[in-house]
């Protein structure tokens, strides 16, 4: 927090849109210095959570950044333990403990290392006609990095990712990855956005061995980009758990707002995920699966027949999904299973469901 504190400055003049923030600087600089010494947080989220539009009341619901000091200190002391995080981090790992678990996941179709001969073995996988696009992802990448989509294109195979394009001769891989059958997305999505557009939802499992579902979002892509998350240039909106509908409007990572989808002219107020009951299903199902590990970020994508998990997120961006959902701890029983593990960090918080 002592390194923190004097980041500040950046988090003011960098971190803040100050085109959409309507506040005044000095009302800024004021709502920084009650977030840091008050709520014991960085406010590095201000600008996109919109804390401007917000009565300050309301701020001490948002539980933040789980990279910051506070709540990562807890966290890992209690439910997210360092020595099992591998078992989610490595996609290759996850697949397998999916698979045991019978968790719906794409199709496998390898494991590929930068020494191996990529060209024949990605080449022969797309002559199978039922392989008409595949996807490459590295085990240990994150958001979004090193994920790519090859698909033949006029008798040449094509390799997307990393905001670039090659030739399969000219591709170099450069970490050991997973090859997965892409998967085909339920119509109704598809007329929001191309991309395979995916839901976060967050769990805990409480003491009492329920689980709870902390919030969910999901994200779209844009300009035709296969990936949906706001590292590739996507936007994400929240998405009422009762319900499956979305919010009036998504955002992309500079906190802009947008009402309907720039490239279809979908709106986003009213819509319904499909299979909704099954999404919130199959997420309790895997945070079960897992009682070692007691707060997870399933990534989950909607076929014509259902559900299935792209990956599980061992430490989802918390602030990503209170960015889109809202402040968690305004559900009691979110709040109260934070509290049973001790992660609540400021007093205000502390006292709000007491």
């Amino acid at each position: 927090m002592v390194i923190r504190f004097f980041a500040l400055p950046y988090a003011y003049f960098i971190l803040m849109n100050w085109k959409e923030c309507q506040a005044s600087r000095y009302q800024v600089f004021k709502d920084f210095i009650y977030i840091f010494f008050v709520l014991k947080d960085f406010p590095d989220y201000y600008s996109v959570f919109r804390f401007w539009e917000k009565d300050r009341s309301e701020w001490k619901y948002y539980y933040g950044s789980i990279y910051n000091p506070y709540q990562r200190g807890r966290l890992r002391k209690e439910i997210q333990k360092k020595e099992y995080e591998i078992l989610f981090e490595d996609k290759y790992v996850c697949h397998q403990l999916c698979i045991s678990a019978n968790i719906p996941v794409p199709v496998f179709l390898g494991y590929i290392q930068p020494s191996d001969d990529i060209i024949n073995y990605v080449g022969d996988l797309l002559e199978n006609e039922n392989n008409t696009k595949i996807i490459i992802k590295a085990s240990r990448g994150r958001g979004g990095k090193d994920i790519f989509l090859a698909y033949k294109e006029n008798e040449k195979i094509i390799i997307e990712g990393n905001k670039k394009t090659w030739l399969l001769r000219d591709f170099e891989l450069e970490n050991p990855s997973i090859i997965q059958r892409f998967i085909c997305q339920h119509q109704a999505l598809s007329k929001i956005s191309s991309s395979i557009n995916t839901i976060r939802t967050e769990t805990i499992l409480t003491r009492g061995n329920k689980v709870e579902i902390i919030g969910a979002f999901i994200r779209f892509g844009l300009d035709g980009n296969f990936l949906d998350n706001q590292c590739a240039g996507g936007l994400s909106i929240g998405v009422d758990v009762s319900s499956g509908e979305l919010y009036k409007y998504a955002m992309n990572g500079k906190g802009e707002i947008f009402y309907s989808h720039p490239n279809t002219g979908e709106k986003f107020d009213g819509f319904k995920i499909p299979f909704w009951r099954e999404v919130l299903e199959l997420s309790e199902n895997i945070q079960r699966h897992f009682p070692y590990y007691n707060l997870l970020g399933p990534d989950i994508a909607i076929t014509p027949d259902g559900p299935i998990v792209i990956e599980i997120n061992a430490t989802p961006d918390h602030a990503g999904l209170e960015m889109d959902y809202g402040p968690v701890l305004k559900n009691k029983k979110v709040w109260e299973a934070f509290n049973e593990y001790d992660l609540l960090i400021n007093k205000p918080i502390k006292n709000a469901w007491s």
